[in-house]
């Protein structure tokens, strides 16, 4: 299902719009704000799971005993370059 809005853009705003329809290759103006909302909701959503492993962690830390089994969390791992991959 799909719902039609109507909006009203400052002229500032809907020139940003046709540029970014534009640059971005997009077939109109519609598809482009799909996809910026799109957007928008994909980075809020992302946010969100990130503030919840935050809250988490904040309550519920790791201990020092279960970071000294992460191989990577040592520089001791690292070459002189700075770089080690072989823990992959």
């Amino acid at each position: 299902m799909s719902t039609q809005l109507a909006i009203r853009l400052p002229d500032e705003t809907l020139a940003g719009l046709d540029w970014l329809v534009v640059r971005c290759q997009y077939s109109s103006r519609t598809e482009a704000m799909r996809s910026a909302i799109e957007a928008a909701i994909a980075a809020e959503r992302r946010k969100q799971i990130d503030e919840q492993y935050v809250e988490a962690y904040t309550r519920m830390p790791q201990t020092d005993e279960e970071l000294a089994d992460i191989p990577w969390q040592s520089s001791a791992n690292l070459d002189d370059d700075g770089e080690n991959w072989s823990w992959l």
